[in-house]
């Protein structure tokens, strides 16, 4: 794939682009530079691609309406003749540059492959399977794309606006399709839960641990670079423990 015709697309409010946010921006615009990507970071106008009555119907969940914006952007490049475009979420963080690579994905589309540590009902440690799109790789002709497209808008078309739930057209519309075509993946893309983020800035602990032993179970390689979930940010973690945990990863380059 010839490196002059991807597209590493990403989008934030301007306003707020700083402190560690602003860290996993230049980390994954520098990754772009060395592999001789090009480049494009848009702030909140990425929502007017969004059909009007979408964003009338969730006027303050922008995320839902980042969830269709993206796949248009992504369609939109491949129709002005990029060979592949491809999504990264502004808090997805690239700390060890060298070994996250696009060239190995096989297939004409693939998302990032989440194995997601929480707790069960009765407090004890568990790991949950699925993709999610905080990265998102799609290459011309690919008929998936279109097909989002229009799922996304039907799902939300069809569904009472208090029924929409924050990842109905993200993460659980894609694990459950992969469930049944099986996209492709992105292993060395994680995406890392407040557990695991609390134990990064700790420098280990249990939640790291089950984390790591659920990544060699699954033959995967260890991640390259990590969703870290501003969403959740002042739930269970913050921004300082975030500025902390993405200062410690780009210096060790890897999970402690």
């Amino acid at each position: 794939m010839s490196a002059s015709r991807t597209l590493i697309i990403q989008s934030h409010n301007f306003q707020v682009l700083r402190g560690w946010i602003g860290r996993c921006v230049d980390s994954v615009r520098e990754w772009s530079e060395a592999r001789g990507y090009e480049y494009r970071f848009l702030g909140d106008e990425i929502f007017d691609l969004v059909p009007e009555w979408y964003r009338e119907k969730l006027p303050d969940r922008l995320r839902i309406q980042a969830d269709l914006a993206r796949l248009i952007l992504i369609r939109d490049a491949l129709d002005a003749g990029y060979d592949q475009a491809v999504w990264f979420d502004a808090d997805l963080l690239v700390y060890a540059p060298d070994r996250l690579s696009l060239d190995s994905v096989e297939d004409n589309c693939a998302f990032g492959r989440e194995l997601w540590v929480g707790t069960d009902a009765a407090g004890r440690l568990k790991t949950w399977r699925g993709i999610h799109n905080a990265v998102c790789l799609f290459r011309s002709g690919c008929p998936t794309l279109p097909f989002l497209i229009q799922t996304v808008e039907r799902i939300i078309d069809r569904t009472e606006a208090g029924q929409i739930t924050p990842q109905m057209v993200g993460p659980k519309l894609l694990t459950a399709l992969d469930a049944i075509v099986g996209f492709g993946r992105i292993d060395s893309v994680a995406a890392f839960s407040p557990l695991v983020l609390r134990d990064i800035d700790a420098g280990g602990g249990d939640a790291l641990a089950s984390l790591k032993a659920a990544t060699g179970r699954e033959k995967m390689e260890m991640p390259a670079a990590a969703n870290l979930r501003a969403s959740l940010c002042g739930d269970t973690t913050n921004d300082e423990l975030l500025e902390r945990a993405v200062a410690r990863l780009l210096k060790e380059g890897t999970l402690p």
